[in-house]
């Protein structure tokens, strides 16, 4: 492999300024030269083949998400690519050349560019089974899933309740409950949804938009002790789900889709019923979980996409240029699968 030159020339899609409106948001992007002048200690150089959008780079460009960067720079959390090259205190021979999963959340330039420049603890060596389509998609999803799922095993949950079940995140969950033979319950706001979460495997699917959804949801969870909920979407839909949850239950809100606050939550369930709620943040379980167990945990998951048991869909895969254009079409249909930014 051929060693870059520095100063190195690139492109990249770079965020001008935050907006609430997410089609405002998306219309300040710009694509930019820049130029990287050196690698610093114990850093290393990606050269990018691909990176996805995903809800929560909606959430940044929008500043709703947890982490703000110094403006402008470049967005994208998590991608894929090649090491290139490696500053000091580095081995060369253990990185230049390896195909890698990457994911980038600190106030530094994201994976929507030609090269990205990281940590090794950012990075996770992929082979060559895991296509550029699903190793650019490796990092927040799956372990985001992984992660969630974590905490119906460790308190004995019997069943798992999944709101926005159509998503990513869910088919993963899904997946890995089948393994544990824990019972799913899928909830989604379109009919045409249902049957394809039914053939998915889902034990049950309710549609939320539905009168009689808050009885259909208990009577379905009536044979349940304790069951957990995950909410990516937020809003009154959380306040929903939990009043009808068995005793003893817990919601865990990941996501704010519906783009409101939390609401409707009835005292009583928390006070007589013992329901508790929480968040989940994908970097706090990151920064907490062991070497050990992240690497078992990542080949865990390489195992389930490699296998075809869960695929990330690509809706649509388009060059840094058309990145406007993709975006249009992805906040249309973004349950219809990612948009992918090929370099």
């Amino acid at each position: 492999m051929t060693a870059p030159t520095f100063p190195l020339s690139y492109r990249a899609v770079e965020l001008q300024t935050y907006n609430t409106n997410p089609v405002r948001a998306m219309l300040g992007l710009r694509v930019v030269n820049k130029s990287i002048t050196h690698i610093a200690s114990n850093h290393l150089l990606i050269k990018m083949q691909a990176s996805p959008c995903n809800p929560s780079d909606i959430a940044f460009m929008q500043g709703g998400y947890n982490i703000h960067k110094t403006l402008p720079c470049v967005p994208g959390f998590e991608g894929t690519g090649i090491v290139v090259a490696v500053g000091a205190g580095i081995n060369a021979n253990d990185w230049v050349g390896k195909r890698i999963s990457c994911f980038a959340q600190d106030d530094s330039d994201g994976t929507w560019a030609e090269y990205l420049i990281a940590k090794p603890e950012q990075l996770i060596p992929v082979d060559d089974n895991l296509t550029i389509d699903q190793a650019a998609c490796f990092f927040i999803n799956p372990f985001t899933a992984y992660a969630l799922f974590e905490i119906a095993l460790r308190n004995n949950y019997q069943a798992l309740v999944i709101n926005a079940a159509g998503s990513r995140v869910a088919d993963f969950m899904l997946a890995l409950a089948k393994h544990h033979k824990m019972k799913t319950l899928g909830i989604v706001r379109r009919q045409q949804t249902m049957e394809t979460l039914r053939q998915k495997g889902f034990d049950h699917v309710l549609l939320s938009a539905e009168a009689l959804f808050p009885e259909n949801l208990k009577a379905a969870l009536k044979q349940f002790d304790s069951c957990v909920a995950y909410d990516a979407v937020g809003g009154e839909q959380t306040g929903l789900i939990a009043n009808c949850l068995p005793k003893n239950s817990k919601i865990i809100v990941y996501g704010g889709l519906s783009g409101n606050a939390v609401s409707g939550i009835n005292p009583m369930q928390l006070i007589f019923r013992k329901l508790s709620i929480s968040g989940f943040n994908l970097n706090d379980w990151m920064n907490g979980v062991e070497d050990e167990k992240f690497n078992t945990v990542k080949n865990q998951l390489a195992v389930l996409i490699k296998s075809g048991e869960v695929q990330v869909p690509i809706s649509i895969q388009v060059s840094i240029d058309e990145i406007v254009k993709g975006m249009r079409t992805y906040l249309g249909a973004m349950s219809e699968g990612k948009m992918l930014i090929r370099f």
